[in-house]
């Protein structure tokens, strides 16, 4: 209904200049390629993705690139929690298909399971095949540790709790919740320390569904049980769904 009255009000004319390159701006942020979906990108080579401070992140390039809107969210969200003794520090942010891949084949050719299916099944718990992560999107930031010591420390369950009281204030959600037989019950483990940007990745989710097939999901170790293990079903689609309220 809300894209039906915009593109009415578009067409007679009713927008002011200001709305219309919102609107442009919107629209190139969420029209985007197959190579982009699957991370096929160099972010320094993106006017859509800015660098991420050193006040913010302990990374460096090129991991420390973003999209300008998710950024931009962060850093109302940053001051918000700083105000309240939370600190939220950026410890991953975009990852391309190939730093993806990288990572992935090391854990391939560390493991010491024998059987390909359960070892890939092993690196599935948290971590993605190369061309399926939403890190390579430029909407999720990883904050303060992927360790489960700290969550479960005093100062990680503070964190937390913030961020499930706020994050949705600045439009961030948490994909990969505690997995349970009436809510999200495929895929990855749950992260805790895993948000989603949702006004873009919500729909960077749904093109997705749209563009991608297997066959597609190539190049790296293990790319052969792409099809067997429904990885696109079980654990792109296998996430938690933001609340409606924070969607474009």
């Amino acid at each position: 209904m809300k894209l039906l009255v915009f593109l009415f009000a578009l067409l007679m004319g009713f927008l002011p200049q200001e709305s219309l390159d919102s609107a442009s701006a919107n629209m190139q942020n969420t029209c985007v390629s197959k190579e982009f979906l699957l991370g096929k990108t160099h972010f320094e080579q993106d006017s859509t993705f800015v660098l991420i401070s050193s006040e913010h992140t302990v990374l460096r390039k090129p991991n420390n690139y973003i999209k300008k809107e998710t950024y931009e969210a962060f850093k109302k969200m940053y001051e918000a929690a700083r105000q309240d003794g939370i600190n939220l520090v950026i410890t991953s942010a975009s990852r391309n298909f190939w730093v993806q891949r990288y990572i992935w084949e090391q854990k391939w050719k560390a493991s010491k399971i024998a059987d390909k299916k359960q070892r890939a099944l092993e690196i599935l718990k948290y971590n993605s095949m190369c061309g399926t992560s939403r890190h390579h999107w430029g909407t999720e930031l990883d904050f303060n540790s992927p360790k489960l010591e700290f969550w479960n420390s005093e100062r990680g369950k503070k964190t937390y709790k913030w961020l499930c009281e706020n994050a949705h204030k600045y439009g961030f959600y948490q994909p990969y919740t505690a997995k349970s037989p009436n809510g999200r019950n495929r895929g990855y483990n749950e992260e805790k320390w895993h948000w989603s940007y949702a006004p873009l990745s919500a729909e960077y989710t749904r093109q997705y569904k749209l563009l991608i097939k297997p066959s597609d999901l190539k190049g790296f170790l293990g790319d052969d049980l792409v099809e067997e293990l429904d990885i696109i079903g079980n654990y792109v689609f296998g996430i938690a769904q933001p609340n409606k309220s924070l969607l474009l």
